[in-house]
């Protein structure tokens, strides 16, 4: 025989040559007691009750294995592959039982044995019984794992990211693809393991469906916190508004805080305004991060009752909780609600404007750009005299924004800057306000030492369409910079196309 084939037959050559060590054992040494015979008649007993326990154990064995291979719908090619390793360990070692306590019976009958002896020979057979049950109840476990198509935990976390992984870069994910995954991730939420309960959660955030919202909803009440963290996450990606009252009633009692964070989180995106009175308790809960998530939600699904809730807290809450304050009142005030209430939350963001804190400062100026409102005009004009620069900044892109022709000779002044952020920034808002007063200036920026100051005044020079901007454009077909020239050719067609009408 090659040594490669005996690689190949390692476990039967290891089992043979157990046979020869326990037989050997066995056989040898035993001597003429005269109480032999009398010692083993009550002991006779044990070794064939193993026998006959592990034969009737691997015959149930045997009979799950016959149903394993039948309910499996996979190939039998596959099917051996899988189960001949465990078929063969456990056949060895039942087959390896019954022969060492065969031969243990033999020597009782012969009665040739020493008392001390025999007391080894009968706790080996225990030992060999107890290795062969184990043996056999663990590969049935898993063996029963492929009735009807049933995994087990290590299975299911295996297969399960397996599907997650097949979903990164994918545009349409599997389990959209398919309804037999979208079911297994739905049973394996009823799975002992927290993990596989998780994982399978999260896989269901890339499914769709009123089943899949139920299974997730029943995961609000799961007593592993990850677990409801990942389901309240995602009723959040794909929730309806029955979703809505069920992770408000968990919101109330649940003490985790990132559970609770999720769960704002998912309200808003649910937009439901149901959710709007537990989010305003939620701007006093003590956990800060928990205040942040519930003013950024709330920003989110806007009204009255939100934005008066949000104005009452900016000046009363920390500067990190006031900057998300602002942040949130932009966005819930660009929704136009209710004509007071916008003018309140301008004024309140026009106060903001004056703040010590460079930060807010800064908010306030991008959060008035989304409201529209143009009695925010002349403060943002005045802020484009800010010391710092991140507020003028954010000042002249509302400005530009709000299409403030009032701010066209202080953006024009911003084109000499020594800050490449904020020349950038004016050539964007010129280019928005669409003032042909603006043009000259632009022309003299597609020599900027800053690409990006070359791109955006090309665009620019675009959206005012003036004539005189085509001969200086077609120069800078061949600027060294790849995006600045593509910029440069989709202004020209735009040029041409404005021009030809």
């Amino acid at each position: 025989m090659k040594l490669t084939t005996l690689k190949t037959y390692k476990l039967e050559v290891f089992f043979l040559f157990a046979l020869v060590i326990l037989s050997f054992f066995t056989l040898s040494g035993n001597g003429n007691a005269d109480n032999s015979a009398a010692s083993s008649g009550g002991t006779f007993w044990l070794p064939s009750t193993v026998m006959q326990s592990v034969a009737a154990l691997y015959a149930v064995f045997i009979a799950i294995f016959i149903l394993s291979l039948q309910s499996n719908s996979d190939s039998t090619n596959s099917i051996a592959n899988r189960i001949k390793p465990p078929l063969k360990m456990v056949s060895y070692t039942a087959a390896g039982t019954i022969y060492f306590n065969g031969l243990i019976l033999i020597v009782f009958s012969f009665g040739s044995f020493s008392e001390a002896k025999m007391k080894v020979l009968l706790v080996s057979s225990l030992i060999s019984m107890v290795l062969s049950l184990l043996a056999i109840v663990y590969t049935s476990i898993n063996l029963l794992s492929n009735v009807s198509g049933l995994k087990t935990s290590s299975e299911k976390l295996a297969y399960i990211s397996d599907l997650l992984r097949g979903q990164e870069g994918t545009p349409v994910s599997p389990l959209k693809q398919s309804e037999k995954d979208t079911q297994f991730c739905i049973k394996s939420l009823d799975d002992e393991n927290p993990e596989v309960r998780a994982i399978a959660a999260e896989a269901l955030g890339q499914a769709r469906g009123p089943e899949v919202e139920k299974a997730l909803l029943g995961l609000l009440e799961d007593k592993n916190s990850r677990v409801r963290i990942t389901a309240a996450r995602n009723l959040g990606r794909i929730g309806t508004e029955n979703a809505t009252e069920p992770l408000i009633k968990r919101l109330a009692v649940d003490k985790d805080p990132v559970f609770r964070a999720c769960a704002i989180e998912s309200l808003g995106y649910l937009k439901d305004k149901r959710a709007i009175e537990p989010l305003i308790k939620s701007l006093d809960d003590k956990v800060p991060e928990i205040r942040l998530v519930a003013a950024r939600s709330l920003g989110i699904l806007g009204g009255d009752k939100a934005e008066e809730a949000l104005i009452g807290k900016l000046n009363k809450s920390s500067p990190e909780l006031q900057k998300q304050i602002i942040l949130a009142l932009g966005n819930s005030g660009s929704k136009k609600t209710a004509e007071l209430n916008s003018k309140k939350t301008t004024g309140a963001l026009i106060h903001k404007l004056r703040d010590k804190d460079l930060e807010l400062r800064k908010c306030a100026a991008e959060a008035l750009g989304k409201l529209e409102d143009p009695e925010s005009v002349d403060p943002l004009l005045e802020c484009l005299g800010d010391t710092n620069p991140e507020v003028r900044n954010a000042a002249a892109y509302s400005l530009g924004t709000l299409r403030a022709e009032k701010a066209i000779d202080a953006l024009l002044g911003m084109l000499t800057e020594e800050d490449s952020e904020l020349r950038i920034t004016a050539v964007y808002a010129l280019g928005n306000i669409g003032s042909r007063k603006a043009v000259d200036a632009l022309l003299k920026t597609l020599d900027d030492s800053n690409p990006w100051v070359r791109r955006y005044a090309a665009e620019a020079l675009a959206k005012i369409g003036d004539k005189k901007a085509t001969a200086p454009l077609v120069k800078n077909l061949n600027d060294p910079d790849p995006e600045v020239r593509w910029a440069t050719a989709e202004a020209l067609r735009l040029l041409d196309k404005q021009n030809s009408r």
